[in-house]
């Protein structure tokens, strides 16, 4: 049935396309696997660390972990880069991308998924923050009276002080992926902002649709992908937000942001309310006079 399994013809009043994406079993293609197994490896590392954060309790080695995997060269951020170059580069459109190269698509999403997921665990977990601070001052203390930590344990300065940084952030991870974003499109002159942008919005309609239609939800076989599309859904809008000259929120957007509130909002709020914070606090054009005021109201 294709890569991409079309699930609605477009009318006048549509906004963009509209796809079954299937985030369960995509596989690569051979066309797909180099960039596949590059972001592979990304991912599987990103899980380790998402369990390790999940069960924090006290200082550890996740710490570190978290921020070295937002400056490495297996990083998400050079993962997305790489990414975007293989769903926008020509000779196809960024829909054509997506309908042909599924896996990727995939793999899009599961960075997205892990990006939003981190900042979750980071945001309800102020021990993580906490604890590295107070590991600085310890590290400081011992500095000024001459006492040796065990070299594995102690973190340089230069390290130290981009960690520091690195969780300072609200939402470092999205932080993170939208400055590649922005970077990644103003590097590449010769690709058009809108096959970026278009890739996003595209993404966005793909997980509305398939949010807000019971027939395309009933096929879903693990109870976690409910979740992963919200999640999905809202880091291309925050990423499409940061990229587009006018945002997601503008009335010549191409994605239908009050549809995307409201699937949002027709599910739990225990499932929910952090994925609508970050549109309401990590999104750059939702308080701009082209934002419509049924919006805002929708995200009070």
């Amino acid at each position: 049935m294709g890569n991409l399994l079309k699930v609605l013809t477009y009318n006048e009043l549509d906004q963009g396309p509209n796809f079954f994406l299937d985030f369960e079993n995509a596989q690569p293609t051979e066309a797909e696997t180099a960039v596949w197994n590059q972001v592979n490896a990304v991912l599987e590392e990103a899980q380790t660390i998402l369990a390790e954060l999940q069960s924090y309790t006290g200082a550890g080695q996740e710490i570190r972990e978290g921020q070295e995997g937002t400056s490495g060269a297996s990083s998400p951020e050079n993962a997305l880069r790489s990414l975007l170059e293989a769903l926008t580069s020509p000779p196809y459109a960024p829909t054509q991308h997506l309908e042909r190269e599924q896996a990727l698509a995939k793999q899009f999403a599961e960075i997205l998924h892990f990006t939003l997921s981190f900042d979750e665990l980071k945001m309800t977990n102020p021990a993580i923050q906490n604890d590295f601070s107070y590991y600085r001052r310890t590290i400081s203390r011992n500095r000024i009276n001459n006492l040796q930590l065990d070299a594995e344990s102690e973190v340089n300065n230069e390290m130290a002080n981009r960690m520091s940084l690195f969780y300072a952030e609200a939402t470092p991870m999205l932080k993170t992926l939208s400055n590649a974003t922005t970077k990644f499109v103003s590097e590449n002159k010769t690709l058009p902002i809108e096959d970026t942008t278009d890739c996003l919005s595209t993404m966005a309609c793909v997980c509305r649709v398939m949010l807000e239609t019971p027939e395309y939800r009933s096929r879903f076989t693990n109870t976690e992908t409910l979740l992963f599309c919200m999640r999905v859904m809202v880091g291309v809008i925050i990423l499409y937000d940061h990229v587009h000259p006018v945002g997601a929120f503008a009335k010549t957007s191409k994605i239908d942001m009050k549809g995307c509130i409201k699937v949002l909002k027709d599910q739990p709020s225990t499932s929910t309310e952090g994925l609508l914070n970050a549109l309401r606090y990590t999104t750059r054009h939702l308080n701009d006079d082209t934002t419509s005021k049924q919006i805002r109201a929708l995200l009070q």
